[in-house]
């Protein structure tokens, strides 16, 4: 079953819905996903969705995204630098100290659990995808 298979699977049956929030965190208005699960909710800054994201299993993929590029940093710095972003600006701060909180959030609703079996399915299959890039690279040689 392919990651964003599982995904959808998973949000199905814990009843978990996303969307784009309109609301600011901490009075800023960086882009966030509202992710709700009965009455509790996260929202989360999120800058790895696309305007064609439209369905809640997209935007959850980009929030796992999110969610991987953060813990593959060693510190704000690193995560500053990945989307280009001034390190210099205490907005920009702001938002990953609001990033850090929220990705917490998030595992608590998904449950942890859950929460490290999903990402876990979205590291191995994009193994597997830059494997075959490597293999296919090959061959046209």
């Amino acid at each position: 079953m392919a990651f964003v298979d599982d995904l959808a699977a998973a949000m199905d049956a814990s009843g978990i819905d996303v969307c784009l929030s309109n609301d600011s965190v901490d009075g800023e208005e960086w882009k966030s996903l509202l992710i709700k699960r009965a009455d509790d909710q996260v929202t989360l800054p999120c800058r790895t969705f696309k305007p064609d994201h439209t369905s809640p299993v997209e935007l959850m993929q980009a929030a796992f995204i999110a969610v991987q590029h953060f813990e593959e940093c060693d510190d704000f710095l690193e995560w500053a630098e990945i989307y280009g972003l001034d390190d210099g600006d205490e907005k920009v701060l702001d938002e990953f100290r609001a990033f850090e909180a929220a990705q917490w959030q998030l595992q608590d609703l998904i449950g942890h659990d859950e929460f490290r079996r999903l990402m876990t399915g979205m590291f191995i299959e994009q193994a597997i995808g830059a494997a075959w890039a490597g293999v296919a690279q090959d061959q046209s040689k």
